[in-house]
This record gives C-alpha cells, sequence and structure tokens, in this order.
C-alpha cells in the first residue's frame, strides 16, 4: 500500500508539472505575440484587425483546441482515480503520524511539561514520590516515599477511560489531579497526549513477564532463605505445579462430566485447593501470598499496595528520623489484607462477596469496569480495581497482555479466602 502510494504521489506531481510547465509556456508564448503600442487606438483595436478565415477557424484551429480539451481530459481521468486509489494509504499515514505526534507530545509533558517521570520514573518504569501523612485529625504522622506504581503495563490493567479519569481527577489523594475538570492545570488535549504517550511505552508480554516472575521468584526465595538463583526456588515451583495438577485430578475423579473441559477442570481444582481440600493446598496458598505481596516495579503487579495499609510506602521500616520526622517504624507489622484504598479482605469478606472461587478469579482477571457493580453485595463501579487478565481494547483492536497468568491469579484466590 505504501508503495502504490508512492507510486502515485509521484505520477500526481508529474502530471502537475507537465500543467504548470504548460501554463508557464503558455504565458510566455501569449507575452510575445503582443503587439507594441503604437499610440493608435484603430491600429491595435481586436475588431480592426484581421484574423483567421472561417475554414481555417472552424478547421485547424478547432481540431487544435479540441485535441487540448481531450488530452486534458484525459489526464483528469487517469489522474483522478490515481489519486483516489492513493486515499485509504493517505488516510492510515495520516492516523499514525497524528499517533506520533500526540505521543511526542505525551512525551514532552511527562518528562518536562508535568513532570510524570519524577513519580514514574523514566518511561513509566515506576519510581516513588514524597508524601506526607496525617492522622484522623489531620496532624502530622511522618513523611513517607511512597512508591508510584509502573505505567509501562497501565493499559493492561485499566481501560484508556479509567487512565483519563484518573488522570483528571487523581487518585486516592496521593496521586494528584492534573486534568481541568479535577482542577488541574492540563488540557483535555494534554491530557490526550499523555494517553498516547503511555500507549507507546506499553512493553511487551515477554518483558512482563520476566518482571512479575523475577518478582515472584525474590519472593519465594525470601520465603526459604535462599537467593533467588538457588535451584531449591524451581523445585518449590514445581512443588506447587504438582499441587495443581493434583487437585485438577481430584476434581476430574470426582466429576467425569468435566472431562474435555479444561477450563472446568480449572476451576473444579481451585475450589479444592482454596477450601484446603486438596493436597499441597497450604503450599498453594503461601505461593499466593508472596504474589499478593510481589515487589516487582513498586508493587505494579500485586494486591498489597491497595489492601494492606502502609504496604506502599514501606512502613514497617524505621527510616531517617531527621527525613521522615517520624520516630521509629509506622507500623511493627502489616495487617495483611485488611484494608486500604481497596477493602478489607479479611474475615472471609471475599466468600461473602464471591460465591464461588473461580468467580473470585473472574473479578480479579477482569477487574472493577466504570459503572457496574461487582459481587453479591454489588460493590464497586468506580474503576478502580485494576484487571490482572488480558484486555482487550475494542476501539483499538489491540489485546493488551495479562500482568499475571491464570495460575498466579488462582493462587492470589486461594491466599485472599483464607485471610
Amino acid at each position: 500500500m505504501l508503495l502504490a502510494a508512492s507510486t502515485q504521489r509521484t505520477i500526481g506531481f508529474v502530471i502537475l508539472a507537465i500543467v504548470f510547465v504548460g501554463y508557464v509556456v503558455y504565458l510566455i508564448l501569449n507575452s510575445r505575440s503582443a503587439r507594441d503600442e503604437v499610440g493608435s487606438e484603430i491600429e491595435l483595436a481586436p475588431n480592426r484587425k484581421p484574423y483567421l478565415e472561417d475554414e481555417e477557424l472552424e478547421g485547424t484551429k478547432l481540431d487544435k483546441s479540441l485535441l487540448a480539451g481531450l488530452a486534458m481530459l484525459a489526464i483528469i481521468g487517469v489522474g483522478l482515480p490515481l489519486y483516489w486509489l492513493g486515499e485509504p494509504g493517505r488516510h492510515e499515514g495520516l492516523i499514525k503520524d497524528t499517533d506520533r505526534i500526540f505521543a511526542d507530545r505525551g512525551g514532552e509533558l511527562y518528562v518536562d511539561g508535568a513532570d510524570c517521570q519524577q513519580c514514574h520514573g523514566a518511561e513509566g518504569t515506576g519510581g516513588s514520590a514524597p508524601v506526607t501523612l496525617t492522622d484522623a485529625d489531620g496532624n502530622f504522622v511522618a513523611t513517607v516515599a511512597w512508591t508510584a506504581p509502573a505505567l509501562n503495563t497501565v493499559l493492561s490493567r485499566h481501560s484508556e477511560d479509567e487512565v483519563r479519569h484518573v488522570l483528571n481527577y487523581g487518585r486516592n489523594n496521593v496521586m494528584p489531579a492534573w486534568g481541568a475538570p479535577g482542577g488541574g492545570p492540563l488540557t483535555e488535549q494534554q491530557i490526550e497526549y499523555l494517553i498516547r504517550y503511555m500507549r507507546r511505552i506499553q512493553i511487551p508480554e515477554s518483558e512482563l513477564r520476566e518482571i512479575v516472575d523475577t518478582g515472584a521468584r525474590e519472593g519465594i526465595a525470601e520465603h526459604l532463605g535462599v537467593s533467588a538463583d538457588d535451584p531449591v526456588v524451581d523445585d518449590w515451583l514445581a512443588a506447587v505445579d504438582s499441587a495443581v495438577e493434583e487437585a485438577r485430578s481430584m476434581a476430574l475423579a470426582a466429576d467425569q462430566s468435566l472431562a474435555g473441559s479444561p477450563e472446568g477442570i480449572r476451576r473444579a481444582g481451585l475450589e479444592l485447593l482454596a477450601s484446603g481440600q486438596a493436597p499441597g493446598s497450604e503450599l498453594y496458598r503461601t505461593y499466593g501470598e508472596i504474589l499478593f505481596n510481589n515487589a516487582a516495579a513498586g508493587g505494579t503487579y500485586n494486591c498489597a499496595r491497595c489492601h494492606t495499609y502502609g504496604w506502599s510506602f514501606d512502613a514497617t521500616t524505621d527510616g531517617d528520623d531527621s527525613i521522615d520526622g517520624h520516630a521509629g517504624p509506622i507500623l511493627e507489622e502489616y495487617n495483611v489484607g485488611g484494608g486500604f484504598f481497596g477493602p478489607n479482605l479479611t474475615g472471609g469478606t471475599t466468600l461473602d462477596q464471591f460465591e464461588t472461587a473461580a468467580l473470585h478469579a473472574d473479578f480479579i482477571s477482569a477487574g472493577q469496569t466504570i459503572g457496574q457493580t461487582y459481587g453479591r453485595g454489588g460493590s464497586g463501579g468506580n474503576g478502580q480495581m485494576p484487571g490482572f487478565g488480558p484486555r482487550t481494547d475494542d476501539d483499538l483492536e489491540v489485546t493488551y497482555p495479562a500482568t499475571l497468568t491464570q495460575d498466579q491469579i488462582d493462587a492470589i484466590v486461594a491466599f485472599e479466602r483464607n485471610l
């Protein structure tokens, strides 16, 4: 298509050049044929000047004029279809060029105009921002380094409308409002530039998987008290896989109607693991806890940053008192899953909200949707809970990779249903 468009464009320029040269030649010849002024209106009066005889005017002269008109019609008849054939390519090129221009402008805003990189890191790899904590009465508690999530996978977790809402109105009193509707300094067009830039910086699935898996390995290694490259970590993961396979075998043995339905077997096996009825359930839940707290990319791929108070600012670590203004750690220990921006997950609340573990997993995979509630309690609807499964943007005809695999989501579900 690009080659065709280039050929048609070349032909068009050639035709334009021919017409232009012909017009210039006509002007030159017409000027040269003009007679000099001799001061006599009679001498120059067109109605007194002899012209061609009728035979020549209606013969040779007319034939030349008709031939010139026919040539022009032929040029138009050939040129217009050729121009029309190139229109789809020009339209596609305009869209691509507009995306490039918008993304370039968004990149400038990200780096300089709005300085998003100060918190979210260069090209959205994640970072941190200073945040002042206060108590319920507004009194100073501490100044903390709040981990800001990576944005190079944000379109796997949220739709562009949800991202636009956060940019406009901020998020949870930590992320400030940047758009004019929320009182921020950026126009609607500038917000669009930032979203186009985020499209550009989304990383491929292979890179995403490596980040998540590396974080999980580090969590497993810490749990086992070994280094992340120790072969015992691989053995531990293999044991988790074995537990999953055994649970699925048990589910199939209990219900032969599941034969031929891998998805049905997966869902039934998850119920056994989450309820503790399958061997290896405790190991599986431990794996889910490690994923729940995965520290990769500032907690971008975990649940703790929203569902555990203090996780996002390392509340159990005693920082420099002269910097944070707080003596000792803010928390002695985390209340894992006790709720913060996200709801409390402890005390069987997830069992009340989701009738089955499979429904629970479906929700984590899809996330919230603006204007739609979820669960038996009809909660949510603000779109702030990200989806950790693959996400398709129907308008762009693009599918963004899942931030967590289905097996990883299932393990987190088994952990959360036992908090």
